[in-house]
């Protein structure tokens, strides 16, 4: 898979609702991580009051966001790690926030790096990166498909039906707020802030 085409050659937008159902993987010391992207959210740079980039703010720590589409971006939010990929050719910061993973590869060792079992282990940004063992912000700026992250060429699942939200934790950034810039495979239970009532677990809401 060409990444930085993939990354780079289509609307933010497009980009962040198309990564459901692709495949995200890490192979670390611990051993191989995979899960399926099950919610996104898209960030569009400069001119996006929610971004890091917002107002063309440039700082080491989010100059991976302005580095080639498919480039690594981790950063810390409340002493939790979050990871978001960068869009579009370097020079444009726009990201997408990989915010929820149904663990494929890797279940135990994520239960035990959580201390938690099910759903819980893995439905959140910061869940399925400490779930992943990943402690610090040392791979920031690899670029996907180059080194211990992989995104796969093709979705391994296809979405039966995507929603799209408001973003979660972008309050008072009107009218950014209100805006559907958050996109989940409806039903599914790794979904971060999914009620019981709105889970399918049947078909975890896959085709």
């Amino acid at each position: 898979m060409d990444i930085q085409n993939y990354f780079e050659n289509n609307e933010t937008m497009d980009i962040a609702r198309d990564m459901l159902g692709h495949t995200f993987t890490y192979n670390s010391e611990q051993g191989k991580f995979s899960g399926l992207i099950v919610e996104t959210e898209a960030y569009l740079g400069p001119d996006d009051m929610a971004a890091h980039s917002y107002d063309g703010r440039h700082t080491p720590s989010n100059d991976p966001l302005y580095q080639a589409g498919g480039t690594i971006y981790i950063y810390s939010i409340h002493s939790w790690l979050d990871m978001d990929i960068s869009i579009q050719k370097a020079g444009t910061p726009n990201g997408v926030l990989i915010r929820g993973l149904q663990p494929i590869d890797g279940i135990e060792m994520m239960e035990e790096n959580r201390h938690k079992t099910g759903f819980d282990v893995s439905n959140g940004p910061a869940k399925w990166i400490r779930a992943f063992g990943i402690r610090d912000k040392e791979l920031s700026g690899t670029l996907l498909n180059s080194d211990n992250f992989t995104f796969s060429e093709k979705k391994a699942k296809t979405p039966k039906n995507i929603l799209a939200t408001p973003r979660i934790g972008v309050p008072n950034k009107e009218p950014w707020t209100s805006k559907k810039m958050r996109f989940i495979v409806e039903g599914n239970p790794y979904v971060s802030k999914m009620y019981k009532k709105d889970m399918n677990l049947d078909s975890y809401g896959w085709l």
